[in-house]
């Protein structure tokens, strides 16, 4: 038996599905490929605040991309992480195309293969292989500017994630 799943009357489940396909997109392209280690400073955990978003009980963390503050939504069922063209830096049009997948779902749209700079906290990942991607629709959704998606490829450089919704804080551990 089949169930209709429906995520609100206006948005429907469009921008889910936008986001599920991107997801399905970044777990088939991030195929084993050495990825620059973070430079570690300080201390041995960082701590950052949280917020839920007013839809869809998102979880939403702020760090820097290439040093500008940036709105991402934590994701750890997205293997890599994922950037708007507009907080990347980066055009479009001039990096490589990341393939659809040839099993499992599918994805609409265009995800190209960039790097960027990520800061969270104490740690910094030059130069960090990202998936570059629209995010004006994941926005329109959420009625709130989103810059991307923090995937599973920057929590495996942790030891521990720590996500405690009551006290609204995601710690991450060395």
């Amino acid at each position: 038996m089949r169930r209709k799943l429906s995520i609100g009357a206006q948005s429907g489940f469009r921008w889910a599905s936008s986001v599920l396909a991107i997801c399905s997109l970044v777990n088939h392209a991030a195929a084993q490929q050495p990825q620059p280690l973070p430079a570690r400073v300080g201390n041995r955990r960082v701590v950052l605040p949280i917020e839920r978003g007013s839809r869809f009980g998102t979880i939403l963390v702020n760090l820097e991309v290439n040093g500008k503050p940036a709105v991402l939504i934590l994701d750890t069922g997205s293997n890599t992480t994922i950037l708007s063209p507009e907080i990347s830096g980066l055009n479009l049009a001039r990096l490589p195309r990341a393939e659809a997948p040839r099993k499992g779902t599918g994805f609409i749209g265009d995800g190209r293969w960039g790097q960027a700079t990520l800061t969270i906290g104490t740690t910094v990942w030059r130069d960090k292989r990202v998936l570059v991607a629209d995010t004006k629709d994941l926005s329109r959704a959420l009625e709130r500017k989103i810059d991307g998606i923090l995937g599973q490829d920057v929590l495996d450089e942790f030891k521990y994630v720590e996500i405690n919704l009551v006290e609204k804080r995601l710690t991450l551990g060395f």
